[in-house]
């Protein structure tokens, strides 16, 4: 195989990929309505179009499988045959097999296959005859079928050999679709003129620019730092214009690895059609945002997590079909997911109108499993915590889709590695919402720079909602050993960063008198915590931490200041909570 008609095979590959994810939510649209030619079209189109170049390119198994799935579309398109359920599923099928195909070539180009059962039965149902009533002639010759509903030859010719070029001529390749109707033209012209404007880009070129762009910031912020020492007004003007063009480049190149969550969202659908089915729950799903955008390497370790939650709240939160007739419910369970940005934060929600959560039942079964000994005294959230230990799981019975008691587990432990946390929230009687709350990205973070015992460290901006600066007697003891702060009338605990880092005073140093507090927020209410001083704030590019610190909690990263010396990066609401679980309130 020469290196041509290698890059062919790959760049089919990479187009296929794209088609399945679109095919696949066409049959899921299918699925609402039955009827909505548009979606049969567009089906038939991609069946056409990766049959076409499969044989282009030298992947005949792939080629002579879409074949005849597309003699099934095709006699859904010109009305010959309903869609109904068992028709969805056979085409869900169908898709899901030439998507191992295409994932197999991936890694082996010369893979081969044997779909020979698979298209047994799909020329079987074929051959079934359709009882539903037959669609009136009138819908099939309306969308430019000859009377005797058969297609004409030009409105399917082939693709054309030109379209599995090399990558290089993204104009030519974007340029070239599939024959479409006249009425569509003036409708896909705009489509065309926007997709001529995009290229593929390899991943691995966007993580080289990241890492450039996260240099040019250190150095931008050397040269902020002693800008006040030059002596040039041009000189200071020039450093200050600088600046903001290095935030201008900063912001495009993190916007290119942005991605919308809709094909993560659809695989997401998928999954509520198919465990719903195997349960035997009726299922409403509600997606709303989308569209909303997140960086390609939260995105790729968010799936896992997701699919994990989602399939808990139709397993373990919905109740039967009897059982939410009896409580007075709609006999169809309500899920919704939802994605939506939070200042600086990514926040997905997964809720449900199922029968909640009761921790008294999570307590329980976790002295029965050895997790929790039988005299131990638990509040109610250190209940629901149980649901993310190793080896926890309420059900009794181990099936394929849930009671390993790895699931939650697994979510904590994904969200955590990306700088993020998990909540939930339950009520008895009336659902329970998993929330997922994460950074944007990954890469660059706005930064305070606290000074605490001579040490610098950095806390993300977007933890922190008040700072305030106190006085002596500010400080308050509090009634379980640990220290208060009146806010306004509102009484915070507050924490002492210096203590909880093990960091002693040198020599004689004097008693800060006016110490800073910083005013950060977890799902147990808002806290507070001392710091000796503010240095500044600036843009603090995350790198990772080294062997003997990783996984440490409390310390997410670490940054190259201005003076080129490194400093730890902060996370308060980890730090906060894991001291209190294992040393109780610590004082001030």
């Amino acid at each position: 195989m020469d290196e041509m008609e290698k890059e062919m095979k790959l760049c089919f590959i990479e187009e296929g990929k794209q088609l399945l994810e679109e095919a696949e939510q066409c049959f899921l649209d299918l699925e609402g309505d039955r009827e909505s030619i548009p979606t049969l079209e567009k089906l038939f189109r991609i069946a056409h179009n990766i049959k076409g170049t499969s044989r282009a390119v030298g992947f005949s198994q792939v080629a002579e499988f879409t074949h005849e799935f597309e003699n099934l579309l095709l006699q859904l398109k010109e009305g010959r045959r309903h869609v109904t359920q068992p028709c969805i599923d056979i085409m869900l099928a169908c898709n899901d097999a030439v998507k191992v195909m295409i994932e197999s070539l991936a890694q082996n180009l010369d893979a081969q296959f044997d779909n020979s059962e698979l298209i047994e039965r799909l020329k079987t149902y074929m051959a079934t005859p359709d009882n539903a009533e037959e669609a009136p002639v009138e819908v099939a010759t309306e969308h430019g079928l000859s009377d005797d509903v058969t297609p004409r030859a030009e409105q399917f010719a082939e693709i054309p050999l030109s379209l599995v070029r090399p990558a290089a001529d993204v104009q030519e390749l974007a340029s070239l679709t599939p024959p479409t109707p006249p009425k569509a033209a003036a409708q896909n012209t705009t489509a065309a003129a926007i997709h001529d404007e995009s290229i593929r880009v390899s991943l691995q070129r966007l993580e080289k620019l990241s890492d450039y762009i996260g240099e040019l910031v250190i150095l931008q912020t050397v040269l902020d730092q002693h800008s006040s020492e030059l002596a040039s007004p041009l000189l200071v003007r020039t450093v200050s214009q600088l600046g903001k063009l290095s935030k201008e480049i900063q912001d495009i190149s993190l916007s290119l690895r942005m991605i919308p969550l809709k094909q993560t969202f659809a695989k997401l659908q998928r999954i509520v059609r198919d465990t719903g089915r195997a349960l035997g729950k009726e299922i409403d799903l509600t997606i709303d945002g989308d569209q909303t955008e997140v960086d390609k390497t939260v995105l790729e370790n968010l799936s896992d997590p997701l699919v994990h939650i989602v399939r808990n709240a139709i397993d373990h939160g919905l109740e039967t079909t009897d059982e939410r007739l009896s409580a007075g419910k709609d006999r169809a369970g309500k899920v919704w997911i939802r994605a939506f940005h939070k200042g600086n934060s990514l926040v997905i929600e997964v809720q449900d109108d199922g029968k909640g959560i009761d921790p008294g039942r999570l307590r329980e079964k976790a002295i029965a499993k050895g997790l929790v000994r039988a005299d131990a005294q638990m509040t109610r959230d250190e209940c629901m915590l149980l649901l993310f230990k190793n080896g926890f799981s309420t059900k009794d019975q181990v099936s394929e889709i849930s009671g390993r008691g790895v699931g939650l587990d697994v979510v904590k432990t994904n969200v955590e590695k990306m700088g993020g946390q998990i909540q939930l929230e339950s009520q008895l009687g009336s659902g329970s919402v998993f929330r997922i709350v994460l950074p944007l990205t990954l890469a660059i973070v706005e930064g305070l720079i606290c000074e605490v015992r001579d040490e610098r460290f950095v806390v993300p901006l977007s933890s922190v909602r008040e700072i305030v600066r106190t006085k002596v007697g500010d400080v308050h003891a509090g009634a379980g050993g640990g220290c208060t702060i009146n806010l306004r009338g509102k009484v915070l605990p507050v924490f002492d960063l210096a203590a909880f880092l093990s960091l002693k005073k040198e020599g004689a140093e004097t008693e800060n008198t006016q110490p800073v507090i910083l005013v950060a927020a977890s799902r147990n209410g808002e806290f507070g915590v001392i710091i000796d001083e503010i240095v500044r704030q600036q843009q603090i590019v995350i790198k990772k931490l080294g062997q003997e610190l990783a996984g440490k909690r409390g310390i997410v990263g670490s940054a190259i200041l201005g003076d080129g010396k490194q400093a730890l990066i902060i996370d308060l609401n980890d730090l906060v909570d894991n001291r209190k679980r294992t040393h109780g309130q610590l004082s001030a």
